[in-house]
C-alpha cells in the first residue's frame, strides 16, 4: 500500500532516473502534501547548512546544451527563455528523449491555465496573446480586477503623468511578461512558422517557472538577468517559502543546502528570490500568506501630486524618480522624499535632500501626505473587491472561473491589510 504522500508513478520513475544518473537525493524525495500539491519532503532529520540536493550540471538543460544546428535557425538576439522553449517544442525526438522522464513530472498546461494570470480570460485581466483564442468576454468598460502592480490599471483614479521612462521590475508585471512572451513567439515563428501556440507557450511557462540562475564558467553575467537561466532536474520539485537562500553552483554541480532544520516527513522549501506577492502570482502562479518581501507601489498616485515637469525633473536629477515602495512596515525613503516635494518649494526641497536643511520641511505634513497616498491605494482595494464580488455573483464567465476569482479576492484582502498596517507605521 502506497503512503499518503506518494507522488505517483511518473514521479517515482523520474526519481529512479535521477538516482541512476548521479543526482544525490539521499535527504529528500518528491511528495504530495494535502492541500498544497507536490513538493519536496525530508526523508530524514536535516540540520541547517546540510547539503540536501546535488545535481550534476551535465544533466541540466541550458542554452549551451542546445545543438548549434538548432540555435543557428533562430534570431541572434533571441532570449534564452525563448530559445529553451523553442528547443523543447521543436527539438528532435532523439535529442529530447533523455528528458522524457523529467518532462513527465512537469505540470500540465491546464495547471498553468488555472494558476497563471497570463493565461486567464480577459474578464479577469488576462492579456490578449499572439495566436491565442480571441477573448470577447470582457468589454473595455468592465472594472479592472487585477492589482495595479500586475495590470498597470486602476478603477478609482487616473494615474498621474510621468515625464520620464524608468525601470520598474515590480510594476506592470503582467504587461512586461506578456511582452516577453510576444517577442519570444515572434522570434520562434520566424524560424518555425508551423509552431503550435499552445505547445510553445506551455514550454515557455515551464522555463519561466522552473528555471534556476545559471552562468557558465568564464561567462559574464548577462545584462538581462532573465537570460541567466537553466533548468535543473529534480530541483524543480522545491516549493518557495520566505526562508533564507543557500544555493551554489560551479561547472560540475548545482548544490542546494538546507537553510533551517527539518524533521523527517516535513516539506523542505527553497527561496525563489525576494519578491512581492504580485510578482510571485504572475511569474509562478501562487503567492504567500506571509511574505516579508510583499509590497505595493505608489508611483501612479504620487505623480498626480508631483506632476509638474519641473518637479519630476528634480526627482529625476536627484535619483528619486519612481519605484515608491510600501510594505507593511511603512514606506521607503524615496516616498518620503517625494512627499516633501509635494508641498516644499523646489529650492528648499533641493537643500533638504542634498544638504539636510530643514527650511520648509514639515514632518506632520509629510506624514499626512503619505497616509493619504496609502489610503488612496486602500480605496482601490475596496472598490476592486466590491467589483470582484459583484462579478462573482452576476457574471457567468467569472462564475466559471470561480477559483481564480477567489485567488484575486484573497490577494486584494492582503493588499488592504498591508495598506492598513503601513498607514499605522508611517512616521517621517
Amino acid at each position: 500500500m502506497k503512503p499518503e504522500w506518494w507522488p505517483g508513478e511518473e514521479h517515482e520513475a523520474f526519481t529512479e532516473w535521477a538516482v541512476s544518473n548521479g543526482i544525490d537525493i539521499t535527504s529528500v524525495t518528491p511528495a504530495r502534501f494535502q492541500g498544497r500539491g507536490l513538493g519536496m519532503m525530508a526523508t530524514r532529520k536535516i540540520k541547517k547548512g546540510e547539503s540536501i540536493l546535488r545535481v550534476p550540471t551535465q544533466l541540466m538543460l541550458r542554452a549551451e546544451d542546445i545543438p548549434s544546428t538548432f540555435t543557428s535557425q533562430l534570431p541572434e538576439d533571441i532570449a534564452v527563455q525563448a530559445l529553451l522553449a523553442a528547443y523543447l517544442t521543436h527539438g528532435t525526438a532523439d535529442e529530447l528523449s533523455k528528458y522524457n522522464l523529467w518532462r513527465n513530472s512537469w505540470p500540465s498546461r491546464k495547471d498553468f491555465e488555472d494558476s497563471m494570470p497570463i493565461l486567464w480570460p480577459a474578464v479577469l485581466g488576462g492579456p490578449q496573446l499572439p495566436d491565442g483564442p480571441k477573448d470577447t468576454t470582457a468589454d473595455t468598460q468592465q472594472p479592472n480586477l487585477l492589482p495595479p502592480s500586475l495590470s498597470g490599471r486602476w478603477n478609482t483614479l487616473q494615474p498621474g503623468p510621468k515625464s520620464r521612462k524608468y525601470s520598474s521590475d515590480y510594476q506592470n508585471i503582467l504587461t512586461q511578461q506578456a511582452q516577453r512572451l510576444r517577442k519570444a513567439w515572434t522570434d520562434v515563428v520566424s524560424a518555425f512558422p508551423d509552431t503550435d501556440w499552445e505547445m510553445f507557450s506551455y514550454h515557455w511557462l515551464i522555463v519561466n517557472t522552473r528555471s534556476f540562475y545559471w552562468v557558465g564558467k568564464d561567462q559574464e553575467a548577462p545584462e538581462d538577468p532573465n537570460d541567466a537561466m537553466g533548468l535543473v532536474p529534480f530541483a524543480d520539485y522545491f516549493n518557495h517559502a520566505d526562508v533564507p537562500r543557500d544555493v551554489k553552483f560551479n561547472e560540475n554541480e548545482y548544490v542546494f543546502c538546507a537553510t533551517e532544520d527539518y524533521n523527517e516527513g516535513e516539506e523542505v522549501y527553497m527561496n525563489y528570490g525576494s519578491h512581492p506577492n504580485d510578482t510571485l502570482l504572475a511569474e509562478y502562479g501562487f503567492f504567500l500568506d506571509k511574505n516579508e518581501a510583499d509590497s505595493i507601489y505608489l508611483d501612479d498616485i504620487i505623480f498626480r501630486d508631483v506632476h509638474s515637469v519641473e518637479q519630476q525633473e528634480e526627482l529625476w536629477l536627484n535619483q528619486y524618480y519612481g519605484n515608491y515602495q510600501v510594505t507593511s512596515h511603512g514606506v521607503c525613503y524615496r516616498t518620503e522624499i517625494a512627499a516633501c516635494l509635494s508641498y516644499m518649494k523646489e529650492e528648499d526641497w533641493r537643500d533638504h535632500v542634498l544638504e539636510g536643511q530643514s527650511k520648509g520641511f514639515d514632518e506632520s505634513q509629510s506624514e499626512e501626505t503619505i497616509k493619504r497616498w496609502i489610503q488612496t491605494y486602500a480605496a482601490e482595494a475596496d472598490a476592486s473587491m466590491t467589483a470582484l464580488r459583484k462579478a462573482m455573483e452576476l457574471d457567468p464567465v467569472v462564475q466559471a472561473h470561480h477559483a481564480k476569482a477567489e485567488t484575486l479576492l484573497r490577494r486584494w484582502k492582503q493588499i488592504k491589510d498591508l495598506c492598513e498596517r503601513a498607514t499605522k507605521s508611517v512616521s517621517v
